[in-house]
């Protein structure tokens, strides 16, 4: 998202300020070459003019074996209730022509949690084959007219066992996990200095005009970096609802309440007023804040692929630090 800052960067990144925001992140070694984002900021700039969004961002990349993927992702704020409305696109080097991303398909949740190798860059490509393969015979020819009007029937005629409609199988490609990863990313990993929105009286989510950034001495505090996403603590969501909650800046998320303890990483440069936080659980997401100032972000440019493995690496660190103590 390149998710820029108030004023300068989250609005204009996706035209004008996607090389300066890349400059915050790259020496941690995010970034992008420079055909990519020549490429970038003219799609940017096409889907901006052509899509009915307020906000137009880049969001990341993720890598494929032949083929590269870039999403971008659209912002409405009038007219949604305590959080804004998210549309995500996609593009591939090929053609770097950006278009809307699909909705995910709760069918394939079970088979997108499971997948860990790398994307190929064919979006088309079946990874599970779960419709029924129609018009053809087991020696490829075609069925009777009877038969095939018969298999049309009965894809639409899925049913539970208690009698309600069942959405017909889909077969799982490539473009539905990446629909899904996109947005898991950014469940888990969308992050956003505290201040940076503020919630209207008509409990909208805006942009804070007055943002002024976070002291130096608070870089590292993980408590002082939100998710921008809708409200999933129930204490959040009981404070959200208040009326004087618009008078506080923290009415999102926390980074720091994350689980397993540890997700999070933060450094500072060595003039120690821009920080620079990772996800180890998305590895390639990275976020940046200067302080002071009203310059925020972030991206994720990696794999696509969730480190599961998280939750025993932090345990296993945690060990042989008490050894050492010890």
């Amino acid at each position: 998202k390149f998710k820029e800052s108030a004023i300068n960067l989250k609005k204009d990144m996706d035209i004008t300020k996607l090389d300066q925001g890349l400059r915050f992140i790259s020496s941690v070694g995010v970034t992008l070459n420079l055909e990519e984002k020549m490429q970038l900021s003219l799609a940017l700039m096409k889907l901006q003019e052509t899509t009915e969004m307020e906000e137009v961002l880049f969001w990341g990349k993720i890598t494929g074996i032949n083929k590269d993927y870039y999403i971008a992702i659209g912002l409405n704020y009038s007219g949604h209730y305590e959080f804004p409305f998210k549309k995500f696109f996609w593009a591939n080097n090929s053609s770097y022509s950006f278009v809307q991303l699909p909705e995910v398909n709760e069918q394939h949740k079970v088979f997108a949690d499971r997948a860990e190798t790398l994307f190929t860059g064919d979006a088309e490509k079946i990874i599970e084959q779960l419709e029924k393969e129609g018009g053809e015979g087991e020696e490829g020819e075609a069925q009777p007219e009877e038969e095939q009007k018969k298999a049309d029937a009965d894809d639409l005629d899925y049913t539970s066992e208690e009698g309600e409609a069942e959405i017909p199988p889909k077969n799982f490609t490539e473009l539905d996990r990446l629909a899904y990863v996109v947005r898991a990313i950014e469940s888990d990993c969308s992050v956003v200095p505290e201040g940076a929105f503020k919630l209207t009286p008509s409990h909208e989510v805006r942009r804070n005009e007055g943002f002024k950034g976070l002291t130096a001495c608070c870089l590292k505090e993980l408590a002082k970096y939100q998710h921008f996403r809708n409200v999933q603590s129930t204490e959040k969501k009981e404070f959200i609802e208040k009326d004087d909650a618009i008078f506080y800046p923290n009415f999102l998320d926390t980074i720091d309440l994350d689980n397993p303890k540890g997700t999070w990483s933060v450094h500072l440069d060595s003039s120690k007023t821009i920080a620079t936080i990772r996800s180890l659980l998305w590895p390639g997401f990275v976020g940046y804040h200067r302080a002071n100032t009203c310059q925020f972000g972030s991206a994720y440019i990696g794999n696509g692929i969730k480190n599961k493995d998280l939750p025993f690496m932090l345990q296993l660190h945690q060990l042989i630090v008490q050894q050492i103590i010890l």
